[in-house]
C-alpha cells in the first residue's frame, strides 16, 4: 500500500500546507484592514474566518474525496467545515453591524442550509 505522502496523484499534502498558510495570511491582512477602517476586533476577526472558510470550502473541489468506512471523506469533511467556519465570520459580521438577534439567528439557519445544500451537490452522484 501507498502512502499518502508518496501517491502520485493531485496536490501533495505539502503543498495544500503551503496554499493554507497563504490563504490564512490573506484572511489575517484583510481582517487588519478592515480593523484599521472599523476599530472593531469582532469585524476584524469575522473577516478572518470569513476567508479562510471559503478557501476552505472552495478547495474541498480540488481535493481528492478519499472514502473510508468511517466518516465522511476529505472533501466532503472540508467543504462542510469550510462552510461552517465562514458562516460563523459571516454571523459576527452581521452581529456586529446590525446588532439584532432574529437577523443573526437567520444568518445562522441560512448557513445550516448552505452546507446541506452544498453537500448535496458535491454528492449529486453518489
Amino acid at each position: 500500500m501507498r502512502d499518502e505522502m508518496t501517491e502520485d496523484k493531485g496536490i501533495k499534502p505539502r503543498t495544500w500546507n503551503a496554499i493554507a498558510a497563504g490563504a490564512l495570511l490573506i484572511s489575517i491582512a484583510l481582517g487588519m484592514i478592515l480593523y484599521s477602517q472599523t476599530d472593531s476586533l469582532l469585524s476584524a476577526f469575522a473577516a478572518i474566518l470569513l476567508v479562510f472558510g471559503a478557501y476552505t470550502a472552495a478547495s474541498s473541489f480540488a481535493r481528492k474525496g478519499r472514502e473510508d468506512s468511517f466518516g465522511p471523506s476529505d472533501s466532503d469533511a472540508a467543504l462542510a467545515g469550510g462552510v461552517i467556519i465562514a458562516g460563523v465570520g459571516a454571523t459576527c459580521l452581521v452581529w456586529d453591524s446590525t446588532g439584532e438577534v432574529a437577523v443573526t439567528v437567520a444568518v445562522l439557519i441560512i448557513i445550516v442550509a448552505v452546507v446541506g445544500m452544498a453537500m448535496a451537490v458535491k454528492n449529486r452522484n453518489v
